[in-house]
């Protein structure tokens, strides 16, 4: 945790310490705030790459790190969509709607994911959903296009919810959620 809030507030405070100086008057805090938070985010493909060739995924230090760039990714992701929010002004409801309903879609999708894999242990629906070709893909696909809907009328963030979808599929449905059946 300390990891990614150092990813995220490092930047976030250079841009606001550093365009003062170099651009006084020129750039407001809206700005310097968008910037830090553009500097903060994306590192989660590029961790993944760097531990799988150096072989350290599954170490310790390789799961910390991967926890932190999650961690940079989704705060970044919803950062995203307060910025979008607070261009027509800052107000409370433009700060803290996006937090608060991704954090509620964030639960809901533990929830869900908790519920799906009950089910599936004690009915044993496992084999089943590998005997019917592509219906993890397709669960997935559908959840992630009402999903995405729902995010973008609720106010979160599309792309964090379209994350979520992801995960879950995979959690759920295992390699069946995200690949198409290959003979």
């Amino acid at each position: 945790m300390l990891i990614a809030i150092t990813g995220i507030l490092i930047p976030i405070g250079l841009s606001f310490t550093l365009i003062p100086l170099f651009l006084p008057g020129q750039v407001g805090p809206l700005s310097a705030f968008a910037a830090g938070a553009a500097l903060s985010s994306t590192s989660l493909g590029t961790t993944f790459t760097i531990l799988s060739t150096a072989k350290l995924a599954t170490t310790k230090i390789g799961t910390v790190l991967t926890g932190a760039a999650l961690l940079d990714d989704v705060v970044g992701l919803v950062m995203v969509k307060i910025i979008s929010s607070i261009q027509s002004g800052v107000t409370a409801e433009a700060v803290l709607r996006p937090i608060g309903v991704s954090i509620a879609f964030l639960f809901v999708m533990l929830v869900l994911c908790k519920l799906l894999k009950k089910a599936q242990n004690k009915w044993q629906i496992t084999r089943w959903v590998e005997r019917i070709e592509h219906i993890g893909f397709v669960a997935t696909s559908l959840s992630l296009f009402g999903s995405t809907v729902l995010a973008g009328y609720a106010g979160t963030s599309i792309l964090f919810t379209a994350y979520l979808i992801g995960v879950s599929g995979v959690y759920v449905f295992g390699k069946s959620a995200l690949n198409s059946y290959a003979r």
